[in-house]
């Protein structure tokens, strides 16, 4: 019996690379449409929570980001 449905191997996420708290490349998987990081800033209020705009208009976080050495985050979409 063949089923035409493809397994998922993964939950999707959307990540980030930084280098010394710079946005490097983006990137998200299993997810449809593919979206990217269009706007990246440091929240005021939290040292450490990184605020993200992706290219389809939907925002999203991370917090206890290192601004220092190379780091990858996996981004959590923010609820209103």
């Amino acid at each position: 019996m063949h089923d035409d449905e493809e397994e998922v191997f993964g939950e999707p996420s959307f990540e980030l690379r930084l280098r010394d708290g710079e946005p490097l490349v983006s990137g998200c998987y299993f997810m449809h449409p593919v979206i990217e990081v269009r706007a990246a800033a440091w929240d005021d209020t939290q040292k450490d929570r990184l605020l993200v705009t992706a290219t389809d208009g939907s925002e999203w976080y991370a917090d206890g980001v290192s601004r220092t050495g190379r780091v990858n985050i996996v981004l959590t979409p923010m609820r209103d």
